[in-house]
């Protein structure tokens, strides 16, 4: 049984749940996509490493 739900209908869904559910669901979505927790750390580590382009010269690009 295949269930087709568009990205508009799974982000809406998320915006309902409460914060614990969608803590779980970013568990398993990330099981899912085979990133440790590890992997997602390493990501928010680097993260800061990409504020320089967060600036009002280039915010014309924020919303791509």
């Amino acid at each position: 049984m295949a269930i087709e739900l568009s990205l508009k209908d799974l982000t809406d869904a998320i915006e309902h749940l409460n914060q614990q559910e969608q803590k779980i669901l970013l568990s398993k979505l990330l099981s899912l996509q085979k990133l440790s927790l590890d992997d997602l750390s390493l990501l928010k580590v680097a993260e800061p490493s990409f504020d320089f382009w967060d600036n009002p010269e280039d915010s014309i690009y924020d919303n791509l």
